[in-house]
């Protein structure tokens, strides 16, 4: 299989087998600290991870590796969980969320916002909390040789030190001309803490890479619309040539030191305040972004700019390096002390060094950015939450930013029984337009401007009742950041706001249930930002133990659909969505039918994608020119492994 090239890849594995067959060691593991959100069980097949740092461990955020059927054919990232994405026509390429989704981090931008959902940066690295050696392999295989690989591995060493790696891969070669992908990453993680818990270290090596072939959308939409030529291939395309790689790599290193040595007073008694732990993290990060087309039989794809450095050949490639040191005080060390049950409290600063080269440009823009921030937590009366955050970037290009954002979650009775909680959060943001928007340079694409700051205010209120959420969330907007419909960026010229009221969660009956995710959009800023009045995800299913109990079997249908909107339309170069007015796409109703089993620790899937598109009414549009995937058959496996 094309997946499984590449001697890198072939070191991955050598390097699993060479752990696997090593004894084991502890089976046990232990905590940096007790004081978990999460209740851990003592089945000793549970897995969890926290993400990031050792500060997500520190404050209890552990996440539960689901085994479940509820969603595990959804296999796409950009659909897991009910996610609602606007895409191109096959897997692994460019998404956007259209549900809206501002911008609201602070300091320089170095992720790639529209390749996000298949690449992993170092806040997404898992670090597993487990009792036994854990083993994952997923794999999806689908029409024209789709596939999706997927390996994770965590093992315990000894009792102070853990090992764990994840590879994850997308290869499809796409049912229109230049529509490949070819989507990988891969990461490797240490985990190691003294005897005592008193000193503890993770630190990981990360590597990504993106291949997209880009063809610019079908220019004959009739020949889709009216099913005229069923060999897709044959469908003429904007691009022949076009090409993205997107690629991130570096390493992290976190340390984190408890102030006070372990254990009770002389008068065997809790302390009071336990004096806190001190944490240092160093990350390294490099990145490059290439777009390449040797020529374009339409040259107005590009919208024509009227500086084009090389009319036969683009090659336009962009480097940076991020050095990024972080120092953080934190109340929570041993969480033994009476005062870390009720109050939490941190503070810290990020020193970036920011490294940036664009194509045509041989100047090197440095910037070097100090970001101060600082949180507390606080637990009320036994049933309230409350938690604030505050972060300021000084220095370069995004000067002056800030972000300040504070949440209140109640129960509704106790917290072990109650009639469900109100949440409620506020969040200001102050920033810069990401560094694309005020300055570019590429073959055909080229600007430089002086951009005010946007401001986004945005308020939730929620209720939530076991699995089921709903809220309404609103966001005002202040000098919003776009490109408009001849691929330039634009400031709204005044404030707009955005209000959208949703609905999520699972909703078990007996053998049937309904899982589902509905969103209601509206704007006062119709004229360049575009949003589907409503869109959502419904899951119908069936579910029984079979066998005498030894296979749980789940069988349904999901539903997908949002209404007629004007998409946004993308443009390959620049690796970024712009707003048009000429076609709207949406109004389609997406029919799928899977039936899942899990045999022990033994899940599979096989699903029908798209069962209406076999009807012939193909008006299914992932986006402006983009024609969705053709009804189709899927097949999926999940194998964990305790050994």
């Amino acid at each position: 299989m094309t997946v499984f090239k590449g001697k890198f890849y072939f070191l991955f594995f050598f390097v699993l087998f060479f752990i696997q067959v090593m004894p084991a060691a502890a089976q046990s593991d232990s905590a940096i600290l007790s004081h978990d959100t999460t209740s851990v069980k003592p089945d000793s097949t549970s897995v969890y991870y926290f993400t990031g740092s050792l500060d997500s461990l520190k404050a209890g955020k552990l996440t539960y590796v689901d085994t479940t059927l509820t969603d595990f054919n959804q296999y796409n990232p950009i659909h897991k969980g009910n996610r609602m994405y606007n895409t191109l026509s096959n897997i692994g390429l460019a998404s956007y969320n259209r549900v809206f989704t501002p911008a609201v981090s602070v300091g320089y931008v170095t992720k790639s916002r529209v390749f996000a959902p298949y690449m992993c940066y170092n806040d997404q690295v898992k670090y597993y909390k487990l009792m036994r050696p854990y083993t994952q392999l997923q794999y999806v295989m689908g029409p024209k040789k789709a596939q999706i690989l997927g390996v994770t591995f965590s093992r315990k060493m000894s009792k102070q030190f853990t090992f764990g790696a994840e590879l994850y891969l997308v290869n499809s070669p796409g049912l229109y001309t230049n529509s490949k992908s070819d989507d990988k990453y891969v990461y490797f993680t240490n985990r190691y803490h003294t005897k005592n818990n008193r000193y503890a270290i993770v630190a990981n090596y990360l590597h990504n890479k993106v291949v997209a072939r880009e063809n610019g959308g079908i220019t004959v939409d009739s020949l889709f619309n009216l099913n005229l030529e069923k060999d897709r291939r044959v469908i003429p395309v904007a691009l022949k040539t076009g090409r993205n790689m997107v690629k991130s790599s570096g390493f992290y290193v976190g340390q984190t030191f408890n102030l006070q040595k372990p254990g009770m007073r002389n008068d065997s008694t809790p302390r009071k305040l336990a004096g806190g732990s001190i944490s240092y993290s160093f990350l390294y990060q490099r990145n490059q972004m290439l777009y390449t087309d040797q020529a374009s039989a339409d040259t107005s794809f590009y919208k024509n700019f009227p500086v084009v450095f090389d009319t036969v050949n683009t090659y336009d490639s962009v480097y940076q390096i991020k050095i990024r040191n972080r120092i953080l005080w934190s109340s929570l060390a041993y969480n033994q002390d009476k005062l870390s049950q009720v109050f939490r409290a941190y503070f810290g600063a990020n020193y970036d060094h920011i490294a940036q080269t664009l194509p045509y440009d041989s100047a090197k823009r440095i910037d070097n950015q100090l970001s101060p921030f600082g949180g507390i937590a606080l637990k009320l009366f036994q049933r309230s939450f409350l938690n604030a955050s505050a972060e300021m970037v000084l220095g370069g290009y995004n000067t002056g930013d800030f972000k300040i954002e504070g949440s209140l979650l109640q129960y509704l009775g106790s917290v072990t029984k109650n009639v469900g909680q109100l949440y409620f959060r506020v969040m200001f943001v102050n920033r810069q337009p990401a560094w694309y928007f005020s300055e570019y340079r590429s073959n055909r694409f080229n600007w430089k401007l002086n951009l005010r700051k946007e401001r986004v205010l945005s308020l939730t209120g929620e209720y939530r009742y076991k699995t089921i959420r709903s809220g309404i969330t609103l966001q005002t907007l202040g000098n919003y950041t776009f490109f408009n419909d001849t691929v330039y960026p634009q400031q709204a010229a005044n404030p707009g706001s955005v209000m959208q009221i949703y609905v999520a969660g699972t909703i078990p009956l007996h053998y049937f249930g309904i899982n589902l995710r509905a969103v209601y959009q509206t704007t006062t800023m119709t004229s360049f930002l575009h949003l589907p009045e409503l869109t959502g995800k419904m899951n119908l299913y069936f579910k029984k133990w079979i066998f005498k109990g030894a296979a749980h079997l789940q069988t349904g249908f999901q539903l997908s659909y949002y209404t007629s909107y004007y998409a946004d339309a993308y443009m390959p170069e620049i690796r970024a969505f712009y707003i048009q007015n000429n076609k709207k796409i949406g109004n389609y109703l997406y029919l799928d039918a899977y039936a899942s089993m899990k045999i022990k620790s033994f899940r599979f899937f096989l699903q029908g994608k798209n069962l209406l598109g076999f009807l012939g009414n193909n008006y299914y549009y992932n986006s402006p020119g983009y024609p969705g995937a053709d009804g189709g058959f899927y097949l999926g496996v999940s194998w964990k492994l305790y050994n």
